[in-house]
């Protein structure tokens, strides 16, 4: 629902030129979100003249990094890759949980006009 979701709001503001890389950096976070917290997960979108950012909001603990995982994981990739897709990202620590936030850059000959 998240994934299509995102599609359809960076398609109608014409930034067809990060859909897909926004849709696997919300697809992992929200995964995590989920696998941390067993309440409710929030997500918002941000558009900014520089910009797309997106949030996640959970009920898990804040203490989040990328891991190194070995080839026979298979969990523990995805932290890794919001840090090498996003131009940011970051958690921030809330009294009853975290968020996780990346924004995407989109590319100024991309079809955003």
């Amino acid at each position: 629902m998240v994934r299509a979701t995102i599609r359809s709001v960076l398609a109608a503001a014409r930034l067809n030129c990060i859909v897909d890389t926004v849709e696997l950096l919300v697809s992992e976070v929200v995964t995590n979100a989920y696998r941390c917290s067993a309440q409710e997960t929030y997500v918002s979108m941000e558009r900014t003249p520089e910009d797309f950012r997106v949030t996640v909001w959970d009920h898990g603990s804040g203490a989040l990094a990328p891991r190194n995982a070995s080839d026979e994981d298979e969990r523990g990739r995805g932290l890794g890759i919001v840090e090498a897709c996003a131009d940011h990202w970051g958690v921030r620590d809330y009294p009853r949980g975290k968020a996780v936030w990346f924004s995407v850059v989109p590319k100024r000959n991309g079809d955003e006009a």
